[in-house]
């Protein structure tokens, strides 16, 4: 096979040019000189994940699969196979937080550790894509630094700088989208700032659109703008007010009118682009773990959750990996430990058992929905919903045999002693033990055997470091039955879990230990403070009596966590005043405090006797003889509590976790919901591979036989290309470890096509009718399927995603549930192995490198021929002619006579881009949108003098068909073009030159716009215009002077003048003159380099935040003159240069501007005569430029030139 041509195609054609020159340039890495080389290096990269005995096989087949034409985006093409450190994805999503370093309250990364990760990404060669909408606007407070924010437009400067600085690997530039919500205080300069030049040169920018806000527009109503940070006080004053959801309102405007904004902004400059954000969200096969709001429920920090590795307070697991141990089995997290989700109001749930917890209204708990004798069933409720007297789940983890942690049952035991009868002092903790027998000891009798707990308690502390001559017990106190033991380290221990002198009770340390240390600390209390009461007929129960309340609850959920249910009374015995012994032979009155008892029954008695037990052997003996006595099985515990209610409790952080399987935690013994998939940020990522159509049409354009399309090797190809770019998650270089770990739980991947405009064009159908579009939806169809079904396949041999939850990805309403009900079935069955499998991207220098320039990705052909103009790595440009793929495929097998020059020779069937309506361009995105899980990328192509409302009427109709998102593209003098289309063939051939002739330059001669590269020596010809205007500081001065130059006619018979150089007299002050006359010095350089005109245009654009400025007339339609306003000083200047230069080129041939652009020369107009009494503030004028719009009668109605506007 000739591998310099295209392979695996029905007809091969020579390689252009530019394509040699791209695949040299961008993707042959030395030693490459062919595609066979190329195709082995991606081929061998992607099989090497493959098992060590299948890489043969896989690198055979993935080859194979290039040869076909399934392609890898850029980055594979590129990287894939070298020992470069780059990326092989080609574009990310990078989260900015609200806060300058570190991170913010919600985990998301600040502003600068974003712009660090950022530059790493795209120094590996990763495009990057932002959500700005965190950050707070301009003027709210800061209120670390006493100050006002900037705003996410200003950071965004600092971030588009970043990217012209970094080189991304392979020598590709960086590539940059910024999105921010519609309802950002800050919208409005973010829409507009690109009409500043050459600011965010490096940034796409998008404009993420809600339902609610196109609803808003469809009803003419007010649209707020909004943020949860705290406004400044001048955004205060001006009426900033905060709702009853806790967002801040900066202001509120009409909805049409900051759509028509936008609108204006997309109809002169193609940007901001439009996120239709509820539709994304809404087909998103992954919105059961991707959805982020606001209002995610969640659990305050104080929760205590029970872990593979023990105990601990969601304080302590911010950010931390762990498992969550759910009824004694252990759950991995799927987020990074807890994450705060808010700032939100909390309800205290309480139950009559004792278990309490505060947690957030929309929290989900477990009820029980019915209990017989033998079975119970549950279901999820939200907490709100819960009455007193619900039944809640608790969770039961006696099958778990315990866990590793801090602390020995000897320190535990000893410790349980200390809070139930010790003393803890400065220098010691001392221990009491009180026996009867112990009283005849201090009247010199023998000491009786010690008690059982004397014997534990000595072992125990013979396991501290003690001094050698630590005695242990202490002779017993003479007539108080008491014997004690002194010991400083024992004191050390409790101060290390927390304790002090004065508040010896159940520290948050002392739960965060092992399970033995649980179980040592448990029988301490007990033998200290513990009973066992009742009899068989009224049953029996161990109980332990405390004061301190927050005791008891702590030991109701460390028994909890061993599998022992308890009930805990409060106010057993109220407090109050009681005659209590004096210890002088009589009574006295004492105040007691409250007494509360905690109840162990059931077959929880014989949990504790053998998980915890007794040292003391009275009590011991007592249990065991209950125990052995009973005639029938002990009551099961069914681990439930009553709800006895939910009472208000303040607002608290909230914090929320994603635990995989189960999604449940235990929050203090309670049986808990994870409250929704965290919203860390998504680093989510681009692994794309376009399939070339046109290498799938059979007999092109009928020769040889009937034009089809072969499907079915079109969905073997499909297959292998999911796999090939599932593996490519596992080969690439990841710039961060959060891109791995976000790619790795999801798998997102996008098999796509490029080249359908020409697929199309081959089989003799049109992009633009119906039958175009019905085969593009057969098209995409058949790649869904096929995809979907190679995912299921794959997820049998190597797993389903980490994510995958079979009731959310196929819930109603997401792109899985609309397919076929095998795939579905399959599905949840098997799992699926990537949870996004389609993308239709745009493929730029793939297709013309791989695919012969084949038509770009959805779109259809641009033009039949053209010049593009390629920018080369020393900054300048080189112009290539480039013809479409399908067009030489017809020249090359029907017609060798056409050229691109006599298009209108070509079948109906040939149709470009700009030959289309914008309502076809989209009718192709609506058909083909239903099949593709994510996004498609097109450009909607729409003339120069398309109208203004029906540019507004197409978003709206993108938006009312479920489209995604839209893209425009209307060339005009703003924006220039990269591509040049061959201009139509003239009827009557230019005159040839006579014979001995000079040859005339290749490229045409305009003397407006050639490069004058140095200033001729000598004086010029020059004019001096006194300019007068009006600022809010009144009327304003100054001299403009403009030199002109004499420059030969295009035909060489004449010259015109040109002009070249602009000048201020010296000694002006003033920030804004100072301004200006630095803008004059641009300005030389601009007409010199020959893009005066653009220049112009671009000061005419300028704004600032002082007012309009006034300068020059506006004729109406009556004849009279209304004075002309302009947006800055800027502004007016270069209205004021296009007059004079005007006027002086008035009657030259080859003007710099068109006659209908050259404005007329206006009416010496008086001041005084210029103001209109009636005139009112408002809005600006699109005819005038007054800010003098009112609303009158229903219309906006210009006060100052009479424009009547937009009505209703």
């Amino acid at each position: 096979m000739k591998r310099d041509s295209l392979p695996a195609t029905e007809h091969q054609l020579d390689v252009q040019p530019i394509s040699r020159d791209v695949l040299a340039e961008k993707y042959f890495k030395p030693g490459e000189t062919s595609l066979d080389q190329l195709y082995g290096r991606v081929a061998r990269a992607l099989a090497s994940v493959e098992k060590p005995e299948l890489r043969a096989e896989w690198e055979r087949k993935f080859l194979a699969n290039l040869y076909a034409g399934a392609i890898g985006a850029g980055r594979i093409m590129s990287a894939a196979g070298t020992d470069i450190q780059a990326t092989l994805i080609n574009c990310f999503v990078q989260p900015v937080g609200d806060a300058i370093q570190g991170h913010d309250d919600e985990g998301y990364p600040g502003i600068y550790e974003a712009l660090r990760e950022a530059a790493e990404t795209m120094r590996r060669g990763g495009g990057v894509g932002y959500d700005f909408s965190r950050i707070r606007p301009k003027g709210a407070y800061v209120k670390g630094t006493a100050s006002m924010a900037s705003g996410p437009c200003s950071y965004m400067n600092v971030f588009d700088q970043s990217c012209s600085t970094v080189e991304s690997a392979g020598a590709r530039r960086g590539a940059q989208m910024g999105v921010l919500r519609i309802d950002h205080p800050d919208v409005l300069e973010f829409i507009t700032a690109k009409r500043t030049p050459g600011r965010w040169n490096n940034f796409n920018v998008s404009v993420g659109v809600s339902d609610a806000f196109m609803q808003a527009v469809a009803d003419g109503s007010d649209w707020e703008l909004v943020h949860k940070a705290m406004p400044g006080p001048k955004v205060m004053d001006k009426g900033a007010y905060q709702r009853a959801d806790g967002q801040w309102v900066y202001r509120k405007l009409p909805a049409r009118e900051l759509w028509d904004t936008i609108m204006k902004s997309t109809y002169d400059f193609a940007e901001p682009g439009i996120l239709f954000l509820d539709q994304i969200g809404r087909d998103n096969n992954l919105n059961y773990t991707e959805k982020i709001e606001a209002t995610n429920p969640c659990v305050t920090a104080d929760t205590w959750v029970m872990t593979s590795e023990g105990p601990a307070q969601v304080a302590q697991l911010i950010g931390k990996t762990f498992e969550a141990v759910v009824d004694g089995a252990a759950y991995p997290v799927l987020s990074r430990g807890f994450f705060r989700t808010g700032h939100r109001p909390v309800l205290e749930l309480r139950t009559v058992e004792g278990h309490a917890m505060r947690l957030t209204c929309d929290h989900k708990v477990r009820r029980v929905a019915t209990r017989t004798r033998y079975i119970m069933r549950t279901e999820w409720v939200q907490a709100q919903d819960l009455q007193p007297g619900d039944e809640v789940a608790l969770h039961n983890h006696r099958t778990m045999d315990g866990w590793d942690g801090e602390g020995t049952e000897a320190e535990g035991y000893l410790l349980g002693l200390l809070v139930g009868d010790g003393v803890l002092k400065a220098d010691r903790a001392v221990l009491s033990v009180w026996d009867e027998r112990f009283k005849s000891v201090a009247n010199g009798a023998s000491s009786p055997t010690p008690t059982g707990v004397m014997v534990a308690a000595l072992a125990a502390a013979q396991t501290l470091p003690h001094r050698v001559d630590f005695a242990g017990w202490q002779r017993p106190l003479a007539d108080r039955g008491e014997v004690r033991m002194a010991s400083a380290p024992l004191r050390d221990l409790a101060v290390r879990y927390g304790m002090a002198p004065g508040a010896k009770g159940l520290t948050p340390a002392l739960e965060c230990t092992s399970s033995a240390f649980h179980a040592g600390l448990l029988r301490g209390l007990f033998d200290s403070d513990g009973s066992v009461q009742g009899t068989q007929s009224k049953g029996v129960s161990v109980r332990l009596a405390q004061s301190d309340l927050a005791n008891l609850q702590a030991v109701q959920r460390m028994l909890l966590r061993m599998g022992i249910a308890s009930k805990l009374h409060d106010q057993r015995r109220p407090s109050g005043t009681r005659m209590l012994p004096n210890g002088q032979g009589s009574q006295g009155l004492y105040v007691v405090a409250a007494q509360h008892e905690l109840v162990i029954s059931g077959d929880n008695l014989a949990e504790f006797a053998e998980r915890v037990g007794f040292s003391d052997e009275a009590k011991a003996d007592a249990l065991e003889r209950a125990l052995r006595g009973y005639q029938r099985r002990l009551n099961r515990e069914r681990f439930v509590a009553t709800v006895e209610g939910l009472t208000p409790d303040g607002y608290e952080d909230v914090y929320d976790v994603t635990v995989a399987e189960v999604h449940a935690f235990d929050a203090n013994g309670l049986y808990v919901h994870n409250c929704g998939e965290q919203p860390l940020p998504p680093y989510g990522c681009c692994d794309l591979g376009p399939i070339i159509l046109t290498n799938f049409v059979r007999h092109p354009f009928g020769a040889g036989g009937d034009a089809t399309f072969d499907f079915d090797a079109f969905e073997e190809v499909v297959a292998t290309q999911v796999r090939a770019l599932d593996n490519v998650l596992d080969v690439t270089f990841w710039p961060l470890e959060q891109q791995r770990a976000e790619s790795a739980a999801k798998r997102r991947i996008g098999v796509g096509f490029t080249g359908l405009g020409n697929a199309l064009t081959m089989l003799k159908l049109r992009y633009d009718r119906a039958e175009g579009r019905d085969m593009a939806t057969q098209i995409a169809r058949r790649m869904r399927d096929a995809a979907y079904r190679a995912s299921v396949e794959l997820a049998k041999e190597k797993g389903a995603f980490p994510k995958f939850k079979a009731d959310g990805y196929l819930a109603k309403g997401t792109f899985a549930s609309r397919l076929p009900a095998d795939i579905q079935a399959d599905i949840r069955q098997h799992g699926i192995r990537n949870s996004h499998l389609l993308s239709i991207a745009p493929t730029g220098t793939v297709s013309l490198a791989f695919a012969d320039n084949a038509s770009n990705g959805i779109e259809p052909a641009f033009s039949w021929g053209y010049q593009r103009n390629k920018r080369e790595a020393d900054g300048s440009k080189s112009a290539y002619t480039v013809e479409d793929h399908a067009f030489r495929l017809y020249r090359s097998l029907i017609d060798s006579q056409v050229t691109p020059d006599n298009a209108a020779s070509l079948p109906e069937y040939f149709v470009n881009a700009l030959e289309m309506t914008a309502q076809e361009h989209v009718a192709m995105m609506q058909a083909v949108q239903p099949y593709v899980d994510t996004s498609i990328s097109k450009t909607v192509n729409i003339p120069e003098d398309y109208p203004y409302e029906d540019f507004k009427n197409l978003y709206r109709q993108a938006w009312e068909a479920g489209l995604k998102g839209l893209a425009t593209y209307r060339p005009n003098s703003i924006l220039g073009a990269v591509l040049e289309t061959t201009p139509a063939k003239k009827e009557e051939p230019a005159p040839q030159p006579p014979a001995g002739a000079p040859m005339m330059p290749p490229v045409a001669y305009d003397p407006m716009r050639t490069v004058i590269e140095k200033r001729p020596s000598g004086g010029l010809p020059s004019v001096t215009e006194k300019i007068e205007y009006w600022t809010h500081e009144g009327q304003q001065r100054l001299y403009l002077i403009v030199s002109f130059l004499a420059v030969p006619t295009a035909d060489g018979k004449g010259e015109v003048e040109r002009a070249i150089e602009f000048f201020m007299p010296v000694g002006q002050s003033g920030e804004s003159q100072q301004w200006i006359t630095a803008t004059m010095r641009m300005l030389s350089l601009a007409a010199r380099g020959g893009f005066l005109d653009r220049a112009l245009s671009d000061m005419r654009k300028v704004t600032w935040d002082r007012g309009p400025v006034r300068l020059g007339t506006y004729e109406k339609a009556d004849g009279t003159h209304v004075p002309r306003w302009h947006d800055s000083e800027v502004a007016a200047i270069g209205y004021a240069i296009e007059n004079l230069i005007a006027q002086r080129a008035l009657a030259a041939q080859g003007s710099l501007f068109d006659p209908d652009e050259l404005p007329a020369v206006e009416p010496r107009v008086e001041p005084a005569a210029m103001v209109s009494t009636t005139v009112m503030a408002g809005k600006k004028c699109p005819e005038c430029g007054a800010h003098a719009m009112i609303r009158k009668d229903g219309c906006d109605y210009c006060t100052q030139c009479g424009y009547m506007g937009s009505c209703g």
